[in-house]
């Protein structure tokens, strides 16, 4: 059962993945990892996501906190030592480079508790997860279209009300939660 979506901002792949490792090892899918802050578009679209973020990006980030918050997302900061920075009180937790990984599951504790009740997949309908069934496997629009009786538009506007659910915009977002929430078989 998936327990939520994370995006890691962080100028370290090193860092990234490791994170990426941990959350993935509590059913918390990523669907982004990137070095830099995000567009303002971007930013705004996500919702009731777990963000973690290099403290160094905190002055880029602070003048976007209002909507993440107003969004219902959980914001960490990640810093690179214990000196934290003045701008710490907006991030709802702050991680340190060294935290083991309980003190980091602790940490995230409030994001992962709000998730874990929820059951996997329903908030979709049941044409939704079909149709993110039919994603994850590889279908096109015009071939879910031919196989489902529906027409391109329907379809698209599935796929929209997806992604906007889920929060995942790409594929291979779309295919973890699928398998993650056993829509799909994970094994190839």
């Amino acid at each position: 059962m998936q327990s939520g979506i994370a995006v890691i901002i962080h100028g370290s792949p090193i860092v990234q993945q490791g994170l990426k490792n941990l959350l993935l090892s509590r059913n918390i899918a990523i669907s982004t990892l990137t070095d830099m802050v995000p567009e303002c578009a971007l930013l705004s679209s996500w919702k009731d996501t777990l963000l973690l973020v290099d403290l160094e990006f905190a002055g880029e980030l602070k003048k976007h906190f209002r909507i993440l918050k107003k969004n219902g997302n959980t914001v960490i900061g990640i810093s690179n030592s214990d000196a934290f920075h003045s701008v710490t009180s907006d991030f709802d937790e702050i991680i340190a480079i060294h935290d083991n990984a309980e003190t980091i599951f602790q940490k995230t504790g409030g994001y992962q508790a709000k998730h874990t009740n929820s059951k996997a997949g329903s908030q979709l309908s049941s044409r939704e997860n079909e149709i993110l069934t039919m994603v994850a496997q590889g279908f096109s629009n015009k071939m879910i279209a031919d196989q489902l009786f529906l027409s391109i538009h329907t379809v698209i506007t599935h796929r929209k009300n997806i992604t906007y659910k889920l929060g995942i915009k790409s594929i291979s977002g779309l295919t973890l939660y699928a398998a993650l929430n056993n829509l799909v078989d994970s094994q190839p």
